[in-house]
């Protein structure tokens, strides 16, 4: 007789959970958990969605990453436009169309940064693509803020409705209130 499947929702856990990525302390990343290359989302992470340009404050941000010496790579789900615009005016190798939360692009572009597991972080806005594919991957997991209330039909209708419906679950049992703000030691 089969068992049930149970579905593990610490998959879904991110390990920091932030408003966005420039409230990331760069310098925390790299001494309490010597990460050196970060993987990193396009939409409502870097640039609201349907938006074409970054503002001063992420251009800002992630010329601290460079001059901190972290490597880092743009990994997401849209189309090649979007992404290599974004990815040639910052100066960032990335990969698109890639099905997080399938890890194959995530780990390509640890290839790339040269690092491995315990060294990369990943950060996104979206626990079922971002957060889940990390965890596959056993990254760092950073989940931070949409930067927009406007998304994609696909991830409105059904990423965003289990997101609420997960979030909802969380709050109740206290998890993601361990995450919030809070770094791993």
């Amino acid at each position: 007789m089969l068992k049930p499947c149970r579905l593990n929702l610490n998959l879904l856990l991110p390990d920091v959970y932030l408003e966005n990525i420039c409230s990331i302390d760069i310098e925390k990343l790299k001494t309490r958990k010597n990460i050196k290359g970060i993987i990193i989302d396009l939409d409502n992470t870097l640039i609201p969605y349907g938006q074409k340009t970054l503002d001063d404050k992420t251009k800002d941000w992630i010329k601290q990453v460079k001059q901190s010496g972290l490597k880092i790579h743009i990994v997401s789900n849209s189309h090649i436009r979007k992404v290599s615009n974004i990815g040639n005016l910052l100066e960032i190798p990335y990969f698109y169309n890639c099905f997080k939360p399938f890890q194959k692009y995530i780990l390509l572009a640890m290839e790339e940064m040269n690092t491995g597991y315990e060294e990369t972080a990943i950060i996104g806005d979206q626990i079922l693509t971002d957060v889940l594919g990390g965890n596959f991957a056993r990254l760092l997991t950073i989940l931070v803020h949409p930067l927009s209330s406007t998304d994609s039909i696909f991830t409105t209708l059904f990423n965003r409705t289990l997101e609420r419906l997960i979030f909802s679950f969380w709050s109740k049992n206290g998890k993601i209130e361990q995450t919030k703000g809070k770094w791993p030691q």
